[in-house]
């Protein structure tokens, strides 16, 4: 099993440094960082960007999809020292820690039919009524995984641009003055239903939860 994280910033990387650092002597991880020397224990990835995208989580799923051609389970840097790693994943779902419906909380809160009909415009996929979230994401690898990766890569620039389009107002306001692609899920959520893929959440295991047991 392949595992990434991403943490970018001074003020990320000291918060979260010890806990990624703590994983990755356990566990084969990936950082994509803009700092590779505060991750001199792990594999790293240096971040080029001069500004700081959500989305780069997604190519740095794929593009290590790509190269190693296992499944890669990304994890937000403030949840990996929460992450249980003993869940046995099958090989062909996208695993994710919840699936969100539109039009309940906290979706109802962020995003309105504006939201729905950029998306399925961009996207040229009906959307439904969920959200997948992209804290968690567990990708396998796929024999098409050339065309998820194509999907993914034309969606990039709209998602990145489009807060001002179906953001509800003040909603996201802390999350776009950090960067830009804020609600990558966006992606995530268009690409499985184009592609019909089979997406499970932490539910079906004993434990209910992504989380190590005994974790307060």
């Amino acid at each position: 099993m392949i595992y990434a994280t991403m943490c970018i910033g001074d003020k990320w990387i000291q918060k979260h440094k010890e806990s990624i650092i703590g994983f990755g002597k356990n566990n084969k991880l990936f950082v994509l960082t803009d700092n590779p020397n505060e991750f001199l224990e792990c594999n790293t990835i240096k971040y080029e960007r001069d500004i700081f995208s959500y989305y780069e989580k997604i190519n740095l799923v794929l593009n290590l999809l790509l190269k190693y051609k296992e499944r890669v389970t990304y994890i937000d840097a403030d949840w990996i020292g929460s992450y249980d790693t003993n869940h046995n994943l099958d090989d062909n779902s996208l695993y994710v820690y919840n699936i969100f419906s539109l039009d309940e909380p906290p979706m109802i809160y962020y995003f309105d039919e504006n939201t729905k009909k950029y998306i399925q415009e961009i996207s040229k996929t009906n959307i439904g009524d969920w959200y997948i979230p992209e804290a968690i994401i567990s990708f396998p690898y796929l024999e098409n995984i050339d065309d998820i990766k194509k999907d993914f890569d034309n969606l990039q620039i709209p998602i990145e641009n489009g807060s001002s389009v179906f953001y509800k107002e003040d909603s996201t306001k802390r999350y776009e003055s950090i960067g830009i692609g804020y609600g990558e899920g966006w992606a995530i959520t268009s690409v499985v239903i184009k592609h019909k893929l089979k997406v499970k959440t932490f539910e079906e295991f004993s434990t209910k939860t992504w989380r190590k047991i005994g974790l307060i």
